[in-house]
């Protein structure tokens, strides 16, 4: 009987025990966060103060070596043509530089290797007023290749501190719209996503390709930069 009388009381305190430890758990539960989401935007149009050109040279011949040594010497000149016109060497970047074979293929049967091709591109940076000056002096040093051009501003990172700040007092404006009637308010913010959209880009047409003889002409227009950010707010 005393080993029974010890057995129900050990039960007894195990189920207090169990309990404490159930109710201990459940108080340690992680509070479940209300929050309140909302997009906010911001744009601002501006006129371009720096253009980048992205232009190169193609060369092929019948060895390898003979098309880089072409390709080395037509690009040299094109990099004495656009430092004659002010171009820094800090603003010309190589932006690209292939080597592949060239084949037939018009036999219908197994490719026939036909020579191989050299293509070196650089990227330059200038003001948008003397791109077309570069882009006539390129094409008359033997640049063949001309694949884009696009504007941007020099003090892109000021502008976009600036568009992140007004978006997220737009989106904050929103989500303090859609707690109106409400005994809620904003508390910290949960999580922030933004979609930044910039200048676009210009792509040369034949007029920009080697051979040209008048200037091409080259307006930057008014460009936007624009972000949309999705915010989440914790209520309070």
């Amino acid at each position: 009987m005393k080993h029974e009388g010890l057995i129900v009381g050990l039960l007894v305190v195990t189920v207090v025990c169990s309990a404490a430890a159930l109710a201990l758990s459940i108080s340690r539960l992680p509070r479940v966060s209300r929050v309140v989401a909302a997009t906010g935007t911001a744009q601002k149009s501006f006129v371009p103060d720096i253009a980048h050109a992205d232009l190169g040279v193609q060369t092929d011949a019948a060895t390898v070596q003979k098309a880089q040594q072409d390709n080395a010497a037509t690009m040299n000149g094109v990099l004495v043509a656009l430092k004659a016109l002010g171009v820094k060497s800090e603003d010309i970047q190589t932006s690209s530089f292939y080597v592949s074979q060239n084949f037939d293929y018009s036999s219908g049967k197994s490719a026939k290797p036909t020579g191989w091709r050299v293509t070196n591109t650089v990227t330059v940076t200038a003001k948008p007023e003397t791109l077309s000056a570069i882009i006539d002096a390129a094409s008359k040093a033997g640049v063949n290749i001309f694949n884009s051009v696009s504007f941007d501003i020099s003090n892109r990172e000021e502008l976009k501190a600036g568009l992140m700040k007004d978006a997220m007092a737009n989106a904050r404006a929103k989500a303090m719209g859609t707690l109106a009637g409400t005994t809620h308010t904003l508390g910290d913010i949960v999580s922030i996503a933004a979609d930044w959209s910039g200048p676009s880009v210009v792509y040369a047409g034949p007029q920009g390709m080697g051979g040209a003889t008048d200037y091409v002409p080259v307006e930057t227009g008014t460009n936007i930069l624009s972000v949309s950010v999705s915010v989440s707010f914790e209520l309070d």
